[in-house]
C-alpha cells in the first residue's frame, strides 16, 4: 500500500516543494494550509504520516498533534520547525511526534526520516508501538542552536528526559554540558525535585566522598557531627557529576555500588541508607582512552552510559553562534538595564572567529565587548578588543568588511538558487523575513529576477 502523507504548514512554497519531493518518490500527498483542512483530509482518509510546521499562522502545531492522534491514533507526526528548541520538542515527543525536522528542510534528511518510519510501520505487523513516557514539567532552558548537530541534542534530551536512564554527557569544556543536564531534569518527573551538581574534579577523594555519601560523627578528623551528603539530601531529585573522568579507582567502586544497589553508606557507618536519585555525568575526556589506560573503570562506564550524549564544539556549527550572541546580548541588557546592539560586521567577525574555549568562551567576550563599546553599538573593533587582538587598523576594518559582504552575498545567491527563485522561500531559509532578503538584495547588488548560477 502507498504511503499517504500529510503536509500541513501555512507556506504555499513549502507545501509546493514537500509535494513534488515525495511525490517523485511514489509517495501520496494531501496538502493542508490550516488545521481545519487539515482535520478534513483526516477525517476523509487514513494517513500514515503527517508533517506539521510548529508555527501555523495563530494556532501552534504543536497543540495540534493532539486533535491528530484523537482523529487517527496511529498516524506518525513529524514537527518541521526553524527555530528548534529543547522544550518544543520535548512538549512535541510529550503528545505523540515521533521525530523533528529542522528548517530549511533537507531532501537527505527529508526522505530518509520517511523511508525509516516507513520500515518502522511495517515492522509493527498491525500493532501499535507504546508511546514514550510523558515529562510532567517544561522549565525554561538556555541550551541555543538550531543546527543539525544541536537538533540531534533536543531529540536526546527529549527522549530520554522523562526516563529514570543514567546518561553520559561528553563534549569539550565550555560546550554547555551543564546546562543540557539540567535541560534533562527540568523535562522530567524529578523537575519539582532538587538537582544537586558537583565538580568531581575539583575535589580530593575523600572530600568528594563526604560530600556526596555524608559521614558520621568522629569518622575523620573535624568532623564534629554527622552530616547527610547530597545523595541523602537530593532523594528524590538528580546528582550530576562534572568530570566523572577525573575521579580515582577507588571511588569509582564506591559509585558503581551506589548505581548498582540504590543505597550509600556514610563515612565511618555500617548503616546502608537507601536513595532514589538520577544520576547524570559528564567528561571532556576520552573515556575509551581512560579505559585503555585503566585510568576509568569499563563497567562503571557501562552503568554510566545507558544513554550517551554528544555535545559538538562552538566551531561544529558555527551557523549557531548569531543565535547565541543574540540570546548572551539580550541577557547582558536585560541584568544591566542597557540596550547594546550588535552590528553586522561584528556579527559576521564573531561567526569567523575560532573558539577554543566554546559557548563559555563566547558568552564572556559579548560581556566584555558590551561593556567596552561606548555608542551602543559593539562593533568589529570592540569585538577585537574585547578578545585581546586589540583595535583594528582601518584598512583591516575595510578588509573584512569586504570580505564578510561576499561570504553574506555567496549566501544569499545560493539560498535563490536552491529556492529556484522563489523569494519567500529562499528568506525562509536564511532565516529572514522577504523584506530583508529584499534590502540586502539591493546592498550586495543582486538581481532577484536573474541570480547568478
Amino acid at each position: 500500500m502507498t504511503t499517504k502523507i500529510l503536509i500541513v504548514d501555512d507556506d504555499k512554497a513549502t507545501r509546493q516543494w514537500l509535494c513534488s519531493v515525495l511525490d517523485a518518490e511514489g509517495y501520496a500527498c494531501d496538502v493542508a494550509r490550516n488545521t481545519q483542512e487539515a482535520e478534513d483530509v483526516l477525517y476523509r482518509t487514513e494517513v500514515q504520516l503527517a508533517l506539521v510546521d510548529i508555527y501555523l499562522g495563530e494556532v501552534n502545531g504543536v497543540e495540534f498533534l493532539k486533535r491528530i492522534k484523537t482523529i487517527q491514533p496511529d498516524c506518525d507526526c513529524v514537527m518541521m520547525t526553524a527555530h528548534a528548541s529543547v522544550e518544543t520538542m520535548a512538549q512535541s515527543v510529550k503528545d505523540g511526534a515521533v521525530e523533528y525536522l529542522g528548517k530549511p528542510l533537507r531532501i537527505d534528511d527529508l526522505l530518509g526520516l520517511v523511508r525509516r518510519l516507513e520500515k518502522r510501520r511495517q515492522s509493527r505487523n498491525g500493532h501499535a508501538v507504546a508511546g514514550e513516557p510523558e515529562p510532567e514539567g517544561f522549565a525554561g532552558t538556555a541550551i541555543i542552536g538550531r543546527s543539525p548537530k544541536m537538533l540531534e541534542v533536543y531529540r536526546s534530551i527529549a527522549r530520554v528526559a522523562p526516563t529514570d536512564a543514567t546518561v553520559l554527557i561528553v563534549g569539550p569544556s565550555g560546550s554547555g554540558k551543564e546546562r543540557v543536564a539540567r535541560a534533562i531534569h527540568a523535562h522530567s518527573k524529578r523537575a519539582s525535585k532538587p538537582m544537586t551538581a558537583i565538580n568531581c574534579g575539583a575535589l580530593a577523594e575523600s572530600v568528594l566522598e563526604s560530600e556526596l555519601f555524608g559521614h558520621e560523627k568522629g569518622a575523620f578528623t573535624g568532623a564534629d557531627s554527622a552530616r547527610r551528603g547530597l545523595f541523602e539530601s537530593s532523594n528524590g531529585g538528580t546528582i550530576f557529576l562534572d568530570e566523572i573522568s577525573e575521579t580515582t579507582p577507588g571511588f569509582q567502586v564506591k559509585l558503581l555500588r551506589v548505581l548498582q544497589e540504590r543505597q550509600i553508606r556514610r563515612l565511618g557507618s555500617n548503616t546502608y541508607v537507601p536513595v532514589d536519585v538520577r544520576i547524570l555525568a559528564a567528561t571532556n575526556a576520552d573515556i575509551g582512552e581512560r579505559i585503555r589506560a585503566k585510568q576509568f573503570r569499563e563497567d562503571l562506564y557501562y552503568r554510566l552510559s545507558v544513554m550517551t550524549i554528544h555535545l559538538p564544539a562552538l566551531e561544529e556549527r558555527q551557523e549557531d553562534i548569531p543565535l547565541l550572541v543574540r540570546h548572551f546580548l539580550s541577557a547582558f541588557n536585560e541584568r544591566n538595564a542597557r540596550q547594546v546592539t550588535l552590528n553586522e560586521e561584528a556579527t559576521g567577525l564573531l561567526t569567523r572567529m575560532s573558539w577554543p574555549g566554546n559557548v563559555r568562551e563566547l558568552e564572556n567576550l559579548i560581556e566584555r565587548a558590551a561593556i567596552l563599546s561606548t555608542t551602543g553599538e559593539i562593533s568589529a573593533e570592540d569585538v577585537e578588543r574585547a578578545s585581546g587582538a586589540g583595535a583594528l587598523s582601518s584598512a583591516k576594518v575595510e578588509e573584512t568588511a569586504t570580505t564578510l559582504k561576499g561570504a553574506e552575498r555567496q549566501q544569499i545567491v545560493r539560498a535563490l538558487r536552491e529556492a529556484q527563485g522563489n523569494r519567500s522561500l529562499a528568506a525562509r531559509s536564511l532565516g529572514i523575513e522577504r523584506k530583508t532578503l529584499y534590502k540586502k538584495a539591493r546592498r550586495l547588488g543582486i538581481d532577484l529576477d536573474a541570480p547568478e548560477k
